[in-house]
C-alpha cells in the first residue's frame, strides 16, 4: 500500500510531510491508528535522526527491530501498529486467486467424490507446479520402491 511508503524514508521527509502522510494513513485506518499517530511519527523520526549515521533506515522490518530492541513499542504504540500492519498486508492477492482457479482444474465432475485431504494435496501440487515440474521422479520412484521392498522383507521375516 502506498500510504505506508513514507515509513521507508521518514528521516528524509520534513516534519510537515511526515505529519501529512501520517494523517492520510491514520484516516485510512481510524480504528487501528489513533489521532496521536501523527505526533508519534514526528517523534519517531527525530529518534531515528539522532541514531548514529551508520544505523540508517533500511526497511520497515528494520524499523520494527529498532522499536523492539530499544524497547520503544510502548513509547510509539501506533507507529509499531502501523509498521506491523504494513508487514502483514500482502503485496498482492494473486497467489490466493491462483489457488481458487486451481481448484476448478483439480476438482472436476469425475473427481467430485475425492476426500478433502487428497484434494488439498493435489491443489498444492498444482499451485506449486514450477517446483513439481523440477522434481526428479525417477529418484522418488526408486526411493519408494526401495522402502516398499524393505517393508516386504520385514513382513516375510516376521511371518
Amino acid at each position: 500500500n502506498t500510504s505506508f511508503g513514507f515509513l521507508f524514508n521518514i528521516t528524509e521527509l520534513s516534519v510537515l510531510e511526515v505529519r501529512q502522510k501520517a494523517e492520510v494513513l491514520q484516516k485510512q485506518y481510524p480504528q487501528d491508528l489513533d489521532i496521536s499517530f501523527m505526533n508519534e511519527c514526528i517523534h519517531f523520526r527525530s529518534y531515528l535522526k539522532d541514531l548514529p549515521e551508520s544505523v540508517t533506515t533500511k526497511s520497515v522490518l528494520y524499523l520494527c527491530k529498532v522499536l523492539k530492541d530499544d524497547n520503544l513499542h510502548d513509547i510509539y504504540p501506533y507507529v509499531n501498529i502501523a509498521l506491523r500492519m504494513f508487514l502483514c498486508v500482502p503485496a498482492s492477492n494473486t497467489s490466493a486467486e491462483r489457488s481458487f482457479s486451481t481448484l476448478k482444474r483439480v476438482k472436476t465432475y469425475l473427481r467430485s467424490s475425492m476426500s478433502d485431504n487428497r484434494l488439498n494435496s493435489l491443489a498444492i501440487l498444482n499451485i506449486e507446479s514450477q517446483l513439481t515440474n523440477s522434481l526428479n521422479y525417477d529418484k522418488i520412484i526408486e526411493d519408494f520402491a526401495r522402502s516398499n521392498a524393505r517393508r516386504k522383507k520385514l513382513i516375510e521375516f516376521i511371518n
